[in-house]
Formats: structure tokens, sequence, C-alpha cells
């Protein structure tokens, strides 16, 4: 074997070799392209759920076994897609250990794949400038704020603080209801003066993800809430909650009055 057919032959397998380790590297990265091309959409709420569907679909059907992962790493990467399909199934039928897990992860891909920042979050949200926030925005912040402070019973002292358990007439209707209107909302989120951190914002930005994605849409934070025994009642949440309608109203409860 001549000198030049062993310098062609280790050129091969040069060439080979890094084709092999650049095709393992790139499994084993398993994410999606770093790249992510910022227009005007990039940073909408519908724009983020379709990354965050690909992005968790990719976690949980990667081949682990076909990326060269050490027995440890794979071992740990076996947990972590073991642990998603089980909260991804379980936040389906509303479990809250589970949905919590779901956001937090959402919350990390947000954070450090996607580039949210505190200048651009405001274009999924328009936090600092109350008069664009819609009336569903400021009572999904109102009860991130309750829910910090109380946890389940956030609704509860949301409704107890303002009065909002009394039946009212509405426009379009003869009989009284018990219902939350938009401008009841409008109002509670003037007096509350709410401060948010990045993080606060960027919190409340996964909650409306996840609950187009995988929760129970305008109702999802509200459905996970303890609402018995507000002004000496017991609610039933309405199967239909935060619908708004064209008498600017959102209905929010159904009630058996217990004497």
């Amino acid at each position: 074997m001549t000198i030049t057919n062993i310098v062609l032959i280790l050129i091969v397998f040069i060439v080979v070799g890094y084709g092999l380790y650049y095709v393992i590297k790139k499994k084993k990265d398993a994410q999606v392209e770093n790249e992510i091309t910022v227009d005007d959409k990039t940073y909408t709420i519908e724009t983020m759920i379709e990354f965050v569907k690909k992005r968790l679909d990719e976690i949980t059907k990667i081949n682990l076994y076909d990326i060269g992962l050490s027995e440890e790493e794979l071992k740990r990467r076996k947990n972590k897609k073991y642990e998603l399909k089980k909260a991804l199934k379980g936040c389906t039928y509303g479990d809250t250990n589970d949905k919590r897990y779901v956001k937090e992860l959402i919350f990390d891909i947000l954070e450090k794949e996607y580039g949210i920042t505190e200048t651009n979050i405001s274009k999924a949200i328009p936090f600092d400038i109350p008069s664009l926030l819609t009336a569903q925005d400021k009572f999904d912040i109102l009860i991130y704020i309750y829910k910090k402070e109380f946890g389940y019973e956030a609704l509860t002292e949301l409704i107890k603080k303002y009065n909002l358990a009394e039946l009212k007439y509405v426009e379009g209707e003869t009989k009284p209801s018990y219902v939350i209107t938009t401008n009841e909302i409008e109002d509670i989120y003037g007096q509350e003066n709410t401060v948010l951190t990045f993080s606060d914002k960027l919190s409340v930005v996964v909650q409306r993800i996840y609950q187009h994605y995988k929760g129970y849409s305008a109702i999802d934070e509200i459905r996970d809430m303890n609402i018995d025994g507000v002004s000496g009642r017991s609610f039933r949440i309405a199967r239909k909650l935060f619908k708004s309608s064209s008498t600017n109203r959102w209905g929010l409860y159904r009630t058996n009055i217990r004497t």
C-alpha cells in the first residue's frame, strides 16, 4: 500500500468521522433552530403558542437511544421525557401539579430559547399601557397577583373585597343575575395599581399560552379556585365563564343559595 493510498484512507476516515460527529451532535442538542426569524408577529401569543407546541412535541418524540448520550445523561433525559409526557396527559384532566410542571417548562422555553425580554414581552400583552389592555388581560393580571398572596382563594378574596357577589341587573335582561361586568374589572384594575416584575409578566403570558394550548381557555385559572362560601353562598362555576357578550358583561357564576 502506497503512502498516497494511506493518506486517502485517512482523509476518508476523517470526513466520515466528522460527518458522524455532526449528526450525533445535532441530534443530541435536539433543539429548535437557534436563529429565530424576528418580525412583527414573533412575540404575539399566537406565534408563541405554535413555537411551544413544536418544542414540547420535539422533547416528547425524540429517540434518545439514537443520539450518543452517556448513561447518566440518557437516564436524565429519559426521566425528563417521561415526566413531560405524564404532565401533558395529566394537565388535560385538570391535575394542578402537572399543570404547574408544564407551565414552568413553558416559562423556561420562552425565556431561555425564545428570547423573551422586558422589552418585547409587551408585544404579547401591553402591560405598560393600561389603556391598551383588554378586560381579559386585566382580569388575568388581577388573578395572578391575588393568587401569589392567597393561592386558590384568590377569586374568593377578589369577590369579597369588591363586593362582586351581588345580584345585578344587566342591559337586555329582565331578571338580575350574578355577573362581573367589564366595567367592574376596569375599575378594580385601576384601584389595585398593580406593579409587575418581568417574571410576573412572563408568568401571565405563560398562563395565556397554556390555557389555549392545554387548558380550558379563559376559565382555566378560575376552575382551579376554591369558591364556596363567598358571602354566605355556594357558587358553582358556570359552563361558560368570562365570555364577553353584547351587553358588556362577563358571566361569572350560576348560583345555588343555601340558607
